[in-house]
């Protein structure tokens, strides 16, 4: 589930919760300094990835296939 990934990044120092002062049922995550610092080192690894999982595509085989994912989120 969401809140296990969550405690797990949690436990490993990259997200922390807060209370939502709007709505106390909620909880609000957010990226710690290490969390921000591992994603800012990886999003061009994975960029990168999707790139080249896409190169085999041609523009618009690429945008259908990104179109049908977004149908599916």
């Amino acid at each position: 589930t969401i809140k296990g990934v969550i405690d797990r990044l949690t436990a490993r120092g990259l997200t922390e919760t807060t209370r939502d002062p709007q709505d106390g049922r909620r909880l609000l995550v957010s990226l710690t300094r290490a969390g921000q610092q591992l994603a800012d080192k990886t999003a061009p690894l994975a960029l990168a990835i999707s790139r080249e999982t896409l190169a085999p595509l041609d523009p618009k085989e690429r945008e259908t296939l990104l179109s049908l994912l977004n149908k599916l989120r």
